[in-house]
Formats: structure tokens, C-alpha cells, sequence
């Protein structure tokens, strides 16, 4: 007899695809040979299944195919040493190569079953016409190929089943019509169960619809079918009347005698149950059919324990994506989708011809909120605020957070680029609008940046840059407003970002430096007090105005170390006044970020308690200036640190008095000492009387809750004379010197001591 070679077992489903190319959902039966190049002619890199593609759907055909070994076979090769390779290599095909090495097609496990089959069959249609004497043997070949065949069949169904990863009700229909076949039973069903043990799929074969029907419900699961799922074990029982488990079953159920009932389990978790009833020939179930059986069910769990995988991995990748993609807070679209959203936004826009805007928006003041009422409340607000954004723009439109209290919008098919301008105005009127949030009701407001593509820039990165400096001008003209980019905005945004880059660096290279301008008593016109005020001489930009860095300071976080080395400095130089008989209090600035906490903790007690002890400084030398910001600010916690530094002897003023969001009330729970009023009421106090009437107010205010006055920005002789006729108790300004450096400081001081006070310098 002809041995059966590979190349006569060849598998038909077989697709040539390149290895660039992207796969899309294929029939389960598919297999695709992937070559580089050219499918005609190129080189071969593998095989790729339907299973494959299933599970990896991201992936293009080079990375599958690359993903497992290639297993070929000489098309000469017999089919039972490609079986023998198959069960070494561990693979269920093959692929055919001829004498020159080049792919000619595959061969299948099941393509050499189903030959061999049909090899049989033929052996044995040849065999019965040589032996038609021997009926009764040609009978029972010919059964015996009937359920091969019907058993081939079921295979293919249960090969349909892994295919799809998940269990079809008609799948599972064609799989229980194989088995009763097979076995030749009555009455067979397959059934599915939940955690709790519900009934979630249930298909049978042997009884007719009307059958069904008069059934009414299905088995329950009790009895021997409870035994079955609560034990995970088979039961094989040849006459169920005689056994007392044998409850469950419906009352109109079919009559059974014996039973072969099987779970369907995976690793002790049971998925369901297959159960048979009855052989037609009246034969009970034996071991071998119990076998095929369990076998049928071990697939079927694979199947379900697959699904279930396959299930998991596509939820997690779902949600990997979702977190790739979206604000988790907000829900809105996050920097990552944003930018693609951009760049689609750019292409399409490039074809049409069409202008589109992107907004930059960030909430006034969010910070503050933030701090105050803590991150669960702020996290409300931004909520709030991204659904009142959204709820101003159209359905084509596209709103993202990129992080913090930044939002940004996609405006696309602008006729007009002054629509942005609209929709702007639009969102923040809405966002100034109270937020209810618990108990409490919040005010904010927005500022917002536009930059129009393609006027003011045609790429993603620039876009966005320029949306974001808009909308820091849109702060700088004092927030709750919009503004659109414009050129000689990059200019000043170019400086900031400079002066940003060399700040960060100025106290390593020393370009920090004190001035110090003295406080005058008003009735002996003698020094009193020094107050500190912080210069930055760069090396390359030179004298940089403190208006123009503190800002900056404050906004980076830069003003917490900058504070903490003026601090010291100052309290150095005190020491060394103090040292050599010239003492008086140093009055230092605080920023309110220096009594923010720091990663939930607030520092500046410790950092005054360190300074002072570096320095030796005697603490009542020491006057801190607070600004109103500071009092409406964490009140509780700074009064707690305020009180704790007052204990220790330190001083504390009250700077520029009048000009923020004052309260009275505070003045009476802070330890203040002394109210300084801000130059703007000084300068025109001789000739506006609405200023002098403010002065004139604080000053006795001050005196009658028997706290210090110390005016600011006095510059003329009048000024200080109508200081001097309020009692008023000191001055500073340039009247009596301008901020000076620490030598010459000390030269005046020096000039002022009487001799007999100054001790020796060491």
C-alpha cells in the first residue's frame, strides 16, 4: 500500500498575507501564511491561526508570526512522522516546504485525520466487497465508521467552540447531538451554571419541542445532578430508580433507567454538567463511553476557562486604555487623547482649508480653594467645573484636563475666529457662578488663552504653547477674562521663562543680596528698626527689579528657600549689629506660600526655630511682616504658629495695612504689634483727603488696640509733618533714606549710636 505523504493532506482554509499587513476578525477555521516581501515569492516567516489574532488584536501579522517558532515538513514526508513532529513540536499544523525550501502549504492535525478517515473508510468499503460473506462483520464497520465520523464531527464542533472563545448555544447544540449519537443514548443535555449555582445555558437532544414544552421547568441540579456539581465528580449509574439520590428532575421529565452524568470543570471550579440517559439498544454506559464523555467536557471547560481569560484580558485592556486615554477624575479626555484629538484636528482642517481655535483654561484661585477646604472638596469642584465647561460647547467640540485646574478645548470648522472669543465668554460666565459644594459656597473664576490655527501657529506643540501664554496674560490683566494670542506675547513669555531659569539658580551662584531701610521714631527721629528687602543682581541680565522676580518666586514655589536664605542672612546681619552695640530689630517679609504646608506639613516653625539657633539672634530682634493674604489664609494652623513664635519673643507687623481683604476681627486674634500703612495712602496724605482720612483712621484705630504704627513710603517734609501732628509712632522712606546695602547700613548706625552704648568689635 502507498504510504500517505503531507502534500495529499493539505489544508484548504489557507491565506498568504505580508507580514506588514494588519489582520482583521477571520473565520476560525482561517490559518494565514505570512511571508515577507511578496506572497508570491518571498521569504516565509510563519503561520498565524485565527486563535492568534483572537488574542493579541493589536498586533500585526509580522509580530504573531514572530511570537512562535516556524515548524516546517518536506512535502515527501509520511503523514504518521508529521503526527509524530506535531506531538514533538507540540503544534496542531505545519508548514509544507518543497526541494527547493519554498512554501507550497499546510498540513493539519485534523487534514491527516480526516484523509486517514476517508483512507479507512475506503480500506474498509474494499475490505466488505472482498468479504460479502461476513455481513455481520461489515455491519459493525460500517457503525463503527458512523461514529467516527459522528465523532469527527463533534470534534469540529468543539474546535468551533475554542475558535470563537466563548460557548454558543448552537455550538453546544451540535456538540450534545454528537454525543447522544455517538453513544447511542435517548435523552442527553448539557447545562451551564452561575456562582450560585443558577442555571445560565441549557441545550438537550431526544424529546420534541411539545416534550419541552409539557416539562416546563428545568432540572434543578438537586439529587445526583447536585452530586455531580457540589463534588466534581462523574456518576455512571445503570438503574437510577434504585438509587435515593435520584431527585432533581422535573415531574414530566422523559422516564430514565441508567445515567451518565459528568461535570464540566476546570482546576476544581465547575463550569456545568453533561448528562445521557438510556442507550437505544438498552446496554447500560460503560467506562469507555464515561471517557469519551468526560473528554467532551474537559474541552468544553477549556472553552469556558479560555473565555473566561480571554474575558479578563479584554476587560483589563479596556481599562488600560481608558486610563491611557481619560481623566480619571473628570472622565474627560486626558493629555494623551488630547494631543491626538489635535493632531486629527490639523489634518483635517490642513484639507479643508478650515481654521479651528484651542482654548488653555485655568481656574482662578483653585489653589486657595484647594487648601483650604481640602483635596476631596477640590476634587468636586473640578468635576463641577469641567461639566459647566462641557455643557458651553458643542457635540463636535472637545474638552480635556491635562492635570491640576488646567482644562483645554478644541474648537474645529471656525468660520469665524472671534466664535472663540464667544464660547469663551460663555464658560467664564458659567464658571463664576457660586459653587454649592456641601455646606459650603465657592467663588472662582477662569482665565482663558485662544490660539487659532493657522494664524498662530500650524503645528500641535506651538499651538498649545501659545494658548498657554495667552491665557497667563489673560492672569496678568487681573483673571476672570480671556485673551487671544497675540506676537508680542511669546516676547514677554520668552523673558519670564528666562528669568524663571536663571531665579532658580541665583543663590548657588550669590546673586542674592540685602538692602536694609531704616525705621524712624517719629518724635526722636532715631533709628528704631531696619526692615530687609531682598535684591537679585544677575550677572547676565544685571539689576533685576523685585517686581519682577518675586512674582515668579512665588508662582514656581522658589519663594520657600529664597525665604528661608533671607531669613538667615538677616538675622546674621542682626547679629552682628547686636554684637558690636549697634543692636535693633530686623524686620524680614514672609511670602503666604512660606506658611503653606509642605507635603501636608507645615514647616515654619522649624525653619525660624533653625535660623535662629544657626545665628545666636536673640528672638524679640526679629520682626516678621505678614500680609493680610497671610490672615485670611489657613487661620487656624497660622495662628497656631504665630502664637507659638510670639511665645518665643518674635515681633510681628501687619504690612501694607489697608490694601488687602482686611478683617478687624483678625487683628484681635493675631498677636500683632504693629500696623505699617502702604505708601498709596502716604503719597498724596497732604493734599487728598479721603487719604488722610484713612491714615487718620488706622493710626488711631491702631493706638486705641495699642499697636504700633509705622508708615511707609514717606518722601517729603509735609508728609512726615502730618505724621508727626497724628503721633504717629515711626516712618520709613526715602525722606530719611533710600534701601541701602549692609556696609553702609552699619556706617549709619554706627553714626547714630551714642559712643558710649557701641562695644569693641571682635
Amino acid at each position: 500500500m502507498t504510504p500517505l505523504l503531507v502534500e495529499y493532506c493539505q489544508y484548504q482554509t489557507v491565506i498568504r498575507v505580508l507580514e506588514e499587513e494588519w489582520p482583521t476578525p477571520p473565520p476560525p477555521e482561517t490559518i494565514f501564511a505570512v511571508f515577507a516581501d511578496s506572497i508570491e515569492n518571498g521569504r516565509f516567516c510563519g503561520l498565524v491561526s485565527a486563535y492568534d489574532i483572537l488574542s493579541h488584536p493589536n498586533w500585526i501579522f509580522a509580530d504573531l508570526a514572530e511570537h512562535r517558532p516556524v515548524f516546517t515538513i518536506d512535502q515527501g514526508t509520511s503523514v504518521y512522522e508529521a503526527l509524530a513532529k506535531m506531538d514533538t513540536c507540540g503544534q496542531e499544523a505545519l508548514a509544507i516546504i518543497d526541494e527547493n525550501k519554498q512554501f507550497i502549504g499546510v498540513v493539519t492535525r485534523i487534514c491527516i485525520l480526516q484523509t486517514l478517515l476517508e483512507r479507512e473508510q475506503s480500506q474498509t468499503k474494499e475490505t466488505t466487497n472482498l468479504r460479502a460473506l461476513e455481513q455481520l462483520e461489515y455491519k459493525k464497520i460500517l457503525e463503527w465508521s458512523e461514529r467516527l465520523s459522528t465523532l469527527h464531527e463533534a470534534s469540529k464542533s468543539l474546535l468551533g467552540v475554542l475558535a470563537h472563545n466563548c460557548v454558543e448555544k448552537d455550538l453546544l447544540q451540535t456538540g450534545i447531538e454528537a454525543l447522544q449519537k455517538l453513544l447511542q443514548a435517548s435523552y442527553g443535555a448539557i447545562a451551564f451554571i452561575d456562582n450560585e449555582n443558577n442555571l445560565t445555558h441549557f441545550v438537550h437532544t431526544g424529546i420534541s419541542p411539545e416534550q419541552a414544552e409539557l416539562i416546563g421547568r428545568l432540572p434543578e441540579g438537586k439529587g445526583l445532578l447536585g452530586v455531580v456539581i457540589d463534588k466534581d465528580v462523574s456518576l455512571l449509574i445503570d438503574d437510577i430508580s434504585k438509587d435515593p439520590r435520584s431527585v432533581g428532575f422535573p415531574p414530566n421529565h422523559p422516564p430514565m433507567k441508567s445515567l451518565l452524568a459528568v461535570p464540566i470543570s476546570y482546576l476544581n471550579n465547575v463550569f456545568g454538567r453533561i448528562y445521557l440517559s438510556d442507550k437505544l439498544n438498552g446496554e447500560p454506559f460503560n467506562s469507555d463511553d464515561e471517557t469519551l464523555v468526560k473528554s467532551f467536557a474537559r474541552s468544553l471547560s477549556l472553552a469556558l476557562e479560555n473565555s473566561r481569560e480571554m474575558d479578563e484580558i479584554r476587560k483589563k485592556q479596556e481599562h488600560l486604555d481608558y486610563l491611557a486615554h481619560f481623566d480619571t477624575l473628570t472622565g474627560l479626555p486626558n493629555r494623551t487623547l488630547f494631543t491626538d484629538r489635535v493632531k486629527q484636528t490639523i489634518a483635517r482642517s490642513h484639507r479643508k482649508k478650515q481654521q479651528f481655535a484651542i482654548l488653555f483654561i485655568d481656574l482662578d484661585n483653585f489653589k486657595l480653594v484647594n487648601d483650604n477646604l481640602g483635596h476631596s472638596q477640590g476634587d468636586v469642584l473640578l468635576k463641577e467645573a469641567a461639566s459647566r465647561i462641557a455643557c458651553n460647547l458643542r457635540e463636535n467640540d472637545t474638552i480635556a484636563r491635562l492635570g491640576g485646574d488646567e482644562f483645554t478645548v478644541i474648537l474645529p470648522d471656525l468660520t469665524d475666529s472671534q466664535d472663540a472669543g464667544i464660547v469663551s465668554e460663555k464658560i467664564i460666565r458659567a464658571i463664576v457662578e457660586p459653587f454649592k459644594i456641601d455646606s459650603h459656597e465657592i467663588h472662582i473664576s477662569a482665565s482663558v488663552g485662544i490660539a487659532v490655527y493657522p494664524k498662530d501657529a500650524n503645528s500641535l506643540e506651538p499651538l498649545l504653547a501659545n494658548a498657554d501664554i495667552a491665557m497667563y496674560h489673560a492672569k496678568n490683566m487681573g483673571k476672570n477674562n480671556y485673551q487671544f494670542f497675540a506676537r508680542d506675547m511669546n516676547a514677554a513669555a520668552q523673558m519670564h521663562l528666562k528669568l524663571e531659569r536663571h531665579l532658580r539658580k541665583a543663590i548657588e551662584k550669590n546673586e542674592l543680596l540685602l538692602h536694609f531701610q531704616p525705621q524712624i521714631d517719629v518724635a526722636t527721629q532715631k533709628i528704631v528698626g531696619m526692615e530687609t528687602l531682598l535684591r537679585w543682581q544677575s550677572k547676565e541680565m544685571g539689576l533685576i527689579e523685585p517686581n519682577r522676580f518675586i512674582p515668579i518666586a512665588e508662582e514656581t514655589g522658589l519663594i520657600i528657600s529664597i525665604g528661608e536664605w533671607v531669613l538667615y542672612k538677616a538675622c546674621m546681619q542682626a547679629k552682628l549689629w547686636h554684637e558690636a552695640g549697634l543692636g535693633i530689630p530686623v524686620a524680614v517679609n514672609l511670602s503666604p506660600r512660606q506658611l503653606q504646608p509642605q507635603g501636608g506639613i507645615n514647616q515654619f516653625f522649624e525653619i525660624i526655630c533653625r535660623v535662629l539657633e544657626k545665628t545666636g539672634l536673640p528672638p524679640h530682634m526679629l520682626e516678621l511682616e505678614i500680609t493680610e493674604s497671610i490672615m485670611m489664609q489657613h487661620v487656624d494652623s497660622n495662628l497656631d504658629i504665630l502664637n507659638r513664635l510670639k511665645n518665643m519673643g518674635l515681633q510681628f507687623s501687619v504690612d501694607d495695612f489697608g490694601t488687602g481683604y482686611s478683617s478687624l476681627s483678625y487683628l484681635k486674634r493675631l498677636p500683632i504689634d504693629t500696623l505699617k500703612i502702604d505708601k498709596s495712602f502716604i503719597r498724596d496724605i497732604h493734599i487728598d483727603a479721603n487719604d488722610a482720612a484713612i491714615v487718620t483712621a488706622i493710626t488711631v484705630m491702631a493706638q486705641q488696640l495699642g499697636l504700633n504704627v509705622v508708615a511707609e513710603g514717606v518722601e517729603t517734609s509735609s508728609q512726615f509733618e502730618f505724621l508727626q501732628n497724628l503721633y504717629c509712632q515711626s516712618v520709613q522712606g526715602y525722606f530719611f533714606s533710600r534701601p541701602i546695602d549692609a556696609e553702609s547700613a552699619t556706617i549709619m548706625l554706627e553714626q547714630a549710636a551714642p559712643r558710649r552704648s557701641r562695644k569693641k568689635k571682635k
